[in-house]
């Protein structure tokens, strides 16, 4: 028979060893989990970012709990009168789009006509610098679409925004699961 000193060493060295195999399966997922943060998140900030951006312009509006759609294009003068379509009667263009109204007609808002287009939506970058991501654009009236400014309407692309927060929380979520 053992005695009751030498059951109790037994159990003791059976328990230390599981406390180190805990311990190091601790240390490995901590491990890992600090890569993730240090390397994936900035990723996934980054590339959420830029896809909410671009998917804003698509839908011309701002996404946060749902769509703000942009003010429409100005199609009228200062009398308010319809700058799409001829008003009078010359040679039979009464009512027909002007150049301006063809130009115009079946354009996205925040689109260039004769310019490429989508210049300012394809200006956009993002720098990532260790755990801070800095979107930004090249385009001086960037700043005035989106805020509005010098009696432009706002037409807000880029800001915070509680679907983009939970876009960046299920991708994170997805990477965090794939830890465990």
């Amino acid at each position: 028979l053992l005695n009751r000193s030498s059951d109790l060493s037994l159990g003791e060295g059976n328990g230390e060893r599981i406390m180190n195999n805990n311990l190091q399966e601790l240390r490995r997922k901590l491990e890992a989990l600090a890569r993730l943060v240090a390397n994936d998140v900035p990723v996934v900030l980054k590339t959420e970012g830029l896809k909410f951006i671009q998917k804003n312009f698509q839908d011309e509006g701002f996404n946060d709990e749902g769509l703000q759609k942009w003010q429409p294009r100005k199609t009228t003068d200062t009398r308010g009168r319809d700058l799409t379509r001829y008003r009078s009667d010359r040679v039979g263009k009464k009512g027909t789009l002007t150049s301006f109204g063809k130009r115009n007609q079946g354009r996205a808002i925040l689109t260039g006509h004769n310019s490429g287009g989508n210049k300012l939506r394809n200006s956009f970058r993002a720098r990532t610098e260790k755990m801070k991501v800095t979107f930004y654009t090249h385009k001086e009236y960037a700043r005035r679409h989106n805020e509005g400014l010098e009696g432009m309407p706002k037409r807000q692309f880029i800001g915070y925004s509680k679907t983009l927060f939970n876009n960046i929380k299920k991708e994170i979520d997805r990477l965090f699961n794939q830890l465990q």
